[in-house]
């Protein structure tokens, strides 16, 4: 896991949460109020603890051999509901779908990766060669 500098990204994620509709609750208080130390160093925490377990389930799944997976957003802000559903090829060997945004997104966001099993995908009537339409390339924010 590549180490991510919290502070950097909380500033970042500040300043584009200011034109951004329906920000996380803790950036809208942060943007109206200011950052408490206290809860910045918290949001700091958690987020890191979020990426090691995120981290930790990606490596087990591509040990395992699978490869596709799908963003699904919990309490989506207006910076990530355009990757909401969107297919992504964990690995690389779905060399038509993009590789996974980094999670959390933003220090705030607890979204998930869920597996795309051939099951799971018959079950809603998703056909894999038609993933790539749905693809959502992540667009980093500029730090």
């Amino acid at each position: 896991m590549a180490a991510r500098d919290w502070d950097a990204e909380i500033d970042a994620w500040t300043e584009r949460f200011r034109t951004i509709p329906d920000p996380p609750e803790v950036f809208a208080r942060a943007i109206r109020d200011g950052w408490d130390p206290a809860e910045r160093a918290a949001l700091a925490a958690d987020a890191e603890d979020y990426a090691a377990r995120h981290d930790g389930w990606l490596r087990e799944i591509t040990a395992s051999g699978w490869d596709l997976v799908r963003l699904d957003l919990r309490d989506p802000c207006g910076a990530c509901v355009r990757y909401s559903g969107a297919p992504y090829s964990a690995t690389g060997a779905t060399p038509d779908l993009p590789p996974p945004p980094p999670l959390p997104i933003c220090p705030a966001c607890r979204h998930t990766l869920n597996l795309l099993t051939p099951f799971f995908m018959q079950s809603l009537g998703i056909h894999p060669e038609d993933l790539a339409d749905d693809a959502v390339p992540y667009e980093p924010i500029e730090g």
